[in-house]
């Protein structure tokens, strides 16, 4: 009995060394450790970096984006694969025409902030890359601004439908000053 105990020990050790894990979405999906959100107004520059070490995607670590009212800020998203030292940007940039972030305000901030991609594809539709950041005049809020990259690979980007494949969702805290 004992023997049999350790061959089945066995083979399911071995079983599992040979197990690889997979991706069962559509495409190739990027290791992603960090992104970063630049505003800037003038000589003014506003940072937020979202972190995850290992890339695993669960373990972000999100800084809170502090934000002037009554301000017109230019912006940028930075991705990278920090493990394989990859800016994730460039190839966003080099497929636009699959990709597309989309900037979604809520909870108190929502009605004050308002997100519109400065860049496009070679269709003319946006990609998000860059884009400019208004917040509304008003007394302090908190709330968050919702980041997602829509992949477009089993469907056609329209420049305003989000993609049944998301690359990023995070959100960011937020608080306007």
């Amino acid at each position: 009995m004992r023997r049999f105990i350790l061959a089945v020990m066995a083979l399911l050790l071995a079983a599992c060394d040979s197990v690889q894990p997979t991706y069962s979405g559509p495409g190739e999906q990027e290791l992603i450790t960090r992104v970063t959100l630049r505003l800037q107004r003038g000589d003014e520059l506003y940072t937020a970096t979202a972190s995850d070490a290992d890339g695993d995607g669960a373990g972000f670590v999100i800084e809170e984006l502090l934000l002037p009212a009554d301000a017109v800020l230019e912006g940028s998203i930075e991705v990278a694969d920090d493990i394989n030292q990859e800016l994730i940007s460039d190839e966003v940039a080099e497929e636009a025409d699959e990709h597309q972030f989309f900037y979604l305000p809520g909870g108190g901030v929502e009605g004050r902030i308002e997100v519109e991609a400065v860049d496009t594809d070679e269709n003319g539709l946006p990609v998000g890359l860059r884009f400019i950041l208004r917040v509304s005049p008003g007394p302090e809020a908190t709330g968050f601004l919702r980041v997602i990259l829509s992949h477009y690979d089993a469907e056609p980007k329209d420049g305003v439908s989000r993609s049944g494949e998301t690359d990023i969702d995070l959100s960011f805290p937020v608080r306007i000053q």
